[in-house]
Order: structure tokens, then sequence, then C-alpha cells
């Protein structure tokens, strides 16, 4: 008995999306779709259908209006329900697609469906082909563009600040393949090979073969979405897009940073990585930012002794020299990091709302 393959569909805009989930549908006549939104005031509004119709419509207040609230809630039992609920195998669905809600990363619910210790949610079932929808004609602008997903009514919630860029670019790097409404220039397939990589197939949304994206096995230990395991840029620089590795074993310094944050952080690029600051070397820094946008945050802390600050840059302006200058300017000294961490405790480093009190229980920031 084999396990029902999962396709997962991304996009930024709900009218991609669902003519995908359709061009899908209309090409594996034994598939369900699951369709996912969530308006900003957190109502979650759920369609399950086959080519035949509709077969299943909910609408229910989330707690937080986030997407881990709508797997937690909807998704993952109403997958188990089409995976394991049919008394006879005949029953049950040979394929199923999701269509994630507007905006949405895949990477709660690639984890939640892979074998592991925090995943295997839906028994009898596998993750496929993880498909990204993309405008041709629109792709440099939705990537490195200052519009915010509430300016466009896409946010989650009334405080989801995101940019276009940061939740597109988040879908890109995690695909297996990637539909776009139209046929491409090479500049837009540039940019996709540095953000999904050379080898990433793309095609029309009207093109695309469904056999092919339900025969893909995405591999347990992928990495990508796994900021400790960036790979590295695979594609060349071209005249229209290119792309830095910038990594260093020593920290960056916290006032050179705050001064430095602009140059590394803002412009029509896009950054992702991970840093330590001295005054708290055992916690994990995120650095995740788009289309004009930077978070920063604590994500857990570092396995091992080993700390690495490293971001990867991908970016269309003009300002690949100067992002490298400040990235060196930021970093602590030779002189500095041989004078100890000592001398760093108790002192304030000023990043304290992004990640949190200095004084944390290290053992919450792991949770």
């Amino acid at each position: 008995m084999s396990d029902v393959p999962v396709a997962i569909v991304t996009s930024i805009d709900p009218v991609l999306r669902d003519s995908a989930v359709s061009a899908l549908l209309l090409d594996l006549p034994q598939a369900v779709a699951v369709r996912h939104d969530i308006t900003p005031d957190g109502v979650l509004r759920r369609v399950v259908h086959d080519w035949s119709g509709v077969r299943d419509r909910h609408s229910q207040a989330l707690e937080h209006g986030c997407l881990s609230c709508a797997l937690r809630e909807d998704l993952l039992p109403v997958l188990r329900g089409l995976v394991n609920g049919p008394a006879r195998e005949s029953e049950k669905p040979q394929q199923i697609i999701v269509g994630l809600p507007v905006s949405s990363d895949p990477a709660p619910l690639i984890n939640a469906l892979m074998p592991g210790p925090d995943g295997g949610l839906v028994p009898g079932a596998r993750v496929a082909a993880v498909a990204a929808t993309a405008s041709a004609a629109t792709l440099t602008e939705d990537l490195f563009g200052d519009d915010l997903l509430a300016e466009r009514g896409q946010a989650f919630r009334d405080d989801d600040r995101r940019s276009v860029g940061e939740a597109l670019a988040a879908q890109l790097e995690s695909a297996d393949v990637v539909l776009l409404d139209a046929q491409a220039e090479q500049a837009e397939h540039d940019l996709i090979d540095h953000l999904a990589g050379p080898g990433v197939p793309r095609t029309t949304i009207s093109a695309v073969g469904a056999a092919e994206l339900f025969a893909v096995h995405r591999d347990p230990d992928d990495p990508r979405g796994d900021l400790l395991r960036l790979s590295d840029t695979q594609a060349p620089d071209t005249a229209t897009v290119w792309s830095l590795d910038l990594a260093s074993h020593k920290a960056f310094h916290p006032d050179r940073l705050h001064a430095e944050i602009e140059a590394l952080g803002t412009g029509p690029i896009r950054a992702r990585g991970t840093f330590w600051l001295p005054g708290r070397p055992e916690v994990i820094g995120l650095w995740d930012g788009a289309g004009g946008q930077l978070s920063i945050g604590a994500a857990g802390t570092w396995p091992g002794a080993v700390r690495t600050t490293r971001l990867r840059v991908t970016g269309i302006g003009p300002q690949r020299r100067a992002i490298q200058r400040a990235f060196q300017r930021a970093l602590m000294t030779d002189q500095e990091m041989e004078q100890g961490l000592d001398r760093w405790d108790g002192l304030d480093d000023g990043f304290g709302p992004w990640m949190g009190d200095q004084d944390a229980d290290i053992d919450d920031l792991s949770a």
C-alpha cells in the first residue's frame, strides 16, 4: 500500500494559485484538492473539491490568524481524513493537491508531512513536488519592490508587515518546480536560477505536467529552508542579477552592525542567513530580508561549538560591492575576537527588541 502523494502549491496571487490547482485537477481525475485562505480578520476558509465539483466548504475563526493555526486546527486533520478515513483503499484519492493560503511559506506543511521527530503527522501521506507560482511580467518587481502584502490585501493579520518579496522569495527557495503565468524572458529565468536553483524546472501553468509533479519524492534531508545548511549559489552572475555568499567565523560587532544594518538589509536584494553576537554567543541570530524589509530574530541555539556568520545575498542593483564592504565593517576584528567574550557579559547590545532579553533562559530559545 503506497503513500498518497501530496503536491503543495504556493503563490502570492490567489488567481495564479487557483489556476495552478485547477490545471493539476484537470490532468488528474482521481485527485482531490484542498484550498485554504486566511482573511485579514483571522478567518480560515477551506474548500475541498475534485474535478467534478466541491466536496466540502468550511469556515472558522483562528485563534491567531496564522498558518500554524490553520495547519493544526484544520489542514492536517483534513489530510488525515482524506488519507486514512475511507474504509476501502479504492475510496482514497490517488493524489492530493494543497493550495496553501496566499503568501504562505510551505516549510511548516513540508515539515509536518515529512518523517522525523516532529513530522509524520499524516500517516500514509508523502510530500511530492512543491510548486511555486509567479507572474513572469511582474517577477522582478514582486521580489525586489517595496510593496507590503497588506497593501495588496494578502496579509494574514492586521499586524502582518511582511513584504511581497519576502513571501515570494521563500516560496521560490522551497520550490521543486516554478509555474509561471506566461513565458518568461531570460532576466526572469536568471532570477529563478539564483533563488530556486538552476536545476529547478519551470513551465507555464497551462503546460504543467501533473504526472511529473507527483513523481517527485521530496528528500526528508532536503536542506532547503534550513539556514544552518545554506547551499552555495550555483547560478553565475549576469548583467541583471548577482549573488554573494558572505561568511565568517567571527561575530558581528553590535554597534557596527547597528551602523551597517541599512547598507546590509535594504535595497533591491534578497538576503538570508545566520549570525551571532558576542554578548549572546549561544544564540543563533536569524537574518531574513527582501523587498526593503529585514527581519532579525533568535532561532534557538548553535548545535555544538561551531558558530558562523553567513549571509547569502541576491540582488539586481549596483550595491554588490557596498554590501561586501558593509559586511566586513560589521564583523569584529581579529583583535576584538582575541580579547575574548567575557567582557561582553552584562553589556546591552541593543538587539533585545528583535532577539529577546540577553539574560533569557537558553532553554526557552531552543523550545
